[in-house]
């Protein structure tokens, strides 16, 4: 709002530069009135109740969002915690076989050795 109020007075005043120095104060007049028109219709929408319910709105949004995301974030976390549980116990189990299979073939080369 402060960028196109800037920019309006400075065309205006620029504008004003090739004017008379009647038709300049007239302007410049004009042109403070209009600043101190849009500052008091920006402070009625500020102070009007649908603005005010819209910030109520958006709080609430803003909660709801949050909630939301905490519960995904949990359910997430959760099958995180299962999937590492499970690729645990594949480990272990895939490490038991192996363990077993090393343990056969070693009893299986000390009894060709031994015979």
């Amino acid at each position: 709002m402060r960028i196109l109020t800037a920019g309006v007075l400075l065309s205006a005043c620029l504008a004003i530069a090739a004017c008379s120095k009647s038709t300049q104060e007239k302007t410049g007049e004009d042109l403070k009135a209009v600043g101190h028109d849009a500052a008091a219709a920006a402070k009625d929408v500020t102070n009007a109740p649908a603005a005010k319910e819209l910030g109520s709105d958006l709080k609430e949004g803003a909660k709801e969002a949050a909630a939301k995301t905490k519960v995904a974030a949990d359910e997430a976390g959760e099958k995180l915690k299962s999937g590492t549980e499970n690729a645990a116990s594949d480990i272990k189990s895939g490490t038991d076989k192996a363990a077993a299979k090393t343990d056969a073939a070693v009893d299986h080369a000390k009894d060709k050795v031994e015979h």
